[in-house]
């Protein structure tokens, strides 16, 4: 699991990929944690792909770098707050995004239930359960 967090990490930037309707839809997602061998990611609870994951909880993440790619294909689920709490622990800029005066909530989730696939140009090199 450290190799993937590290690897999305040295990206910087990521997508995340979830449905709306019958099309997919892909964004930028600034934040990947690992805490005792699960991943996490944390989007706003007002935005639409949290509607959306709410609807369709499959997701696929993507980073790229130095010509390789990752691809996580997953479950996510709302993380316990005491997962939240690192979260914003980790990320204090979130906190001015996310707090009683903006109303905004974070909605941290779960990777669950997933593979990871490790790709370079020639296709797939491994995959491994998440």
């Amino acid at each position: 699991m450290k190799e993937i967090t590290k690897y999305i990490k040295e990206a910087r930037t990521f997508f995340l990929a979830t449905e709306k309707g019958d099309q997919p839809e892909i964004r930028p997602i600034g934040v990947l944690q690992e805490y005792d061998g699960v991943l996490y990611t944390a989007v706003g609870k007002h935005k639409n792909v949290y509607k959306q994951i709410c609807e369709n909880p499959k997701i696929c993440i993507v980073a790229m770098n130095n010509g390789s790619w990752v691809r996580v294909r997953a479950t996510a689920v709302d993380a316990p707050q005491e997962i939240v709490d690192k979260v914003f622990a980790d990320n204090p800029f979130l906190r001015t995004l996310y707090n009683e005066e903006t109303g905004n909530e974070l909605g941290v989730l779960a990777l669950t239930d997933g593979e990871v696939e490790f790709c370079s140009i020639g296709g797939p090199d491994r995959t491994e359960p998440l």
